[in-house]
């Protein structure tokens, strides 16, 4: 087995707190000998058995992608090589984060392992150690899975994930607190809000420094009566440009509106590989907050009814032709909502069965014909294949005009089913409609038979960090809100 590293600058990992300095440790593992090899599989097999039946108390959150791994495949070996090596190498990192790639294409594994910021050495190892069987209980064989917990976050994946650094993809994922809200909804998330964009702000700002480097802590006082203070964190991988870490961030904070605060909780995370978000009512890092703001003023009081006075019998007789009124006009005024109702219920289910594809029109795709993407990827055949996932394979293509494209071809039947054509449509909608250069180009499309493929630019590997966060923007809700507007 070969150790490969790139090691950061020499920085002592303080007692309490894994100190982050300007670069990360890479290390890479792959097979020298057979004997060699039959020696470390032995004792994997030994280790995760072992590791598994370790009782966790940690939270723990998985995301499941990709197909499946056969049992005794070497893909599992490989995923026991990695098991076993991974916390030591993590840990010893004076970066609290780690990647690292274990065998070769087909059985190859990307991975990468994040320390909180606030966690010490001991806790990343047992952290790390702990996720792999965590992943086997929450996704059972799968080749690409991502587990968040308290202290750490571990993704391993058949995908060269690692070449795309600030991509969430899959998606990033959403947690709530158990609690529910008991202040006003309103008052409470704009000040959770304010205190994630100041948390934001600061874990963008601690690129120079070395112990704090993406990592920030914050703290907000609110109100005596229902929550004295509220508490957050934000943090990205070591390794992204400041820049990268705040589009990163500032995705999660534009839509905590729709998914953080719409469950009436007092608490929430916003979890990904490369970044990620929380804030709580009840402290839950390790020493003081780096960010403090004041309370948020209080909203205004409801207004008190007046106290009603005696009625004269002319009062009286008024006030039953006013109500009789006004009961009349409701009566019509409902009739007239019904009708209009109706109607508007008839058109959007007659719209219904029109086909969906058709609202994909808006992004002015193009429409291409399956003989000519049959003939640019070579039949779909295995030496195109750049990876699968995401309800499909996407294989590397070149049109007749000489241009590289990556064609997505869904799993069959994926595209019958309903929530295989909403993903289609949803993943289409936005990249037709948000032509940008922090996201890869959708060219067009083709329907055959019961296939549906979808037809992206190709991006080399290591050429897209080129195009990707050239310009460093703050979270701005407005621009959030007026974004899900426009597709929405």
């Amino acid at each position: 087995m070969k150790l490969h590293g790139n090691p950061g600058a020499v920085v002592d990992c303080a007692a309490n707190s894994c100190l982050i300095p300007a670069s990360y440790h890479l290390f890479r593992l792959l097979p020298e000998t057979t004997m060699l090899g039959g020696y470390l599989l032995l004792l994997a097999l030994v280790l995760l058995p072992l590791a598994a039946a370790q009782p966790t108390t940690q939270w723990q959150s998985t995301t499941c992608a990709s197909g499946a791994y056969a049992a005794n495949s070497t893909y599992q070996t490989n995923l026991g090589l990695l098991a076993a090596a991974l916390p030591a190498n993590a840990s010893a990192s004076p970066a609290g984060f780690a990647t690292a790639t274990v065998g070769v294409v087909p059985d190859l594994i990307s991975a990468l392992a994040l320390c909180r910021g606030d966690t010490n050495a001991s806790s990343f190892r047992a952290c790390v150690a702990a996720g792999f069987p965590g992943a086997q209980r929450g996704c059972p064989n799968r080749k690409d899975v991502a587990i968040y917990q308290d202290d750490c976050v571990l993704r391993f994946s058949d995908q060269r994930f690692l070449d795309l650094v600030g991509v969430e993809s899959p998606a990033g994922t959403y947690s709530w607190d158990e609690e529910k809200l008991t202040a006003p909804a309103a008052w409470f998330n704009a000040a959770a809000l304010a205190l994630l964009n100041a948390t934001v702000d600061q874990a963008v700002a601690a690129r120079g420094d070395p112990a704090k480097k993406h990592f920030a802590t914050g703290e907000e006082s609110f109100d005596a009566t229902y929550y004295p203070k509220i508490y957050g964190l934000a943090q990205c991988a070591p390794e992204m440009t400041a820049a990268q870490c705040r589009s990163c961030l500032c995705g999660f904070v534009g839509a905590a509106p729709w998914f953080l605060f719409r469950n009436g909780r007092s608490g929430g995370r916003a979890l990904g590989v490369w970044c990620n978000l929380r804030y709580s009512v009840s402290p839950f890092y390790r020493g003081g907050a780096m960010v403090k703001l004041s309370a948020p003023p209080a909203p205004a009081p409801a207004a008190v009814p007046s106290i009603a006075t005696a009625e004269t019998p002319t009062g009286r007789n008024g006030r039953v032709a006013g109500i009789s009124t006004g009961v009349a006009c409701f009566a019509a005024l409902m009739l007239i909502l019904a009708v209009f109702a109706f109607i508007r219920f008839k058109r959007r289910k007659a719209k219904k069965h029109d086909d969906s594809f058709n609202r994909m029109a808006r992004g002015k795709c193009t429409i291409y014909d399956f003989p000519t993407l049959q003939e640019a990827t070579g039949n779909f055949s295995e030496k195109h294949k750049l990876g699968e996932g995401g309800f499909g394979t996407v294989y590397k293509g070149n049109l007749q005009d000489g241009q590289e494209i990556a064609v997505k071809k869904l799993i069959d039947g994926t595209a019958a089913t309903g929530h295989g054509l909403d993903q289609i449509r949803n993943e289409v909608l936005v990249l037709t409609q948000l032509q940008h250069k922090n996201l890869v180009r959708l060219l067009g499309f083709c329907l055959h038979q019961k296939e549906m493929l979808l037809v992206y630019e190709y991006i080399r590997n290591g050429s897209l960090d080129k195009f990707l966060f050239g310009t460093v923007f703050p979270c701005n809700l407005s621009t959030h809100i007026s974004m899900y507007s426009e597709l929405f």
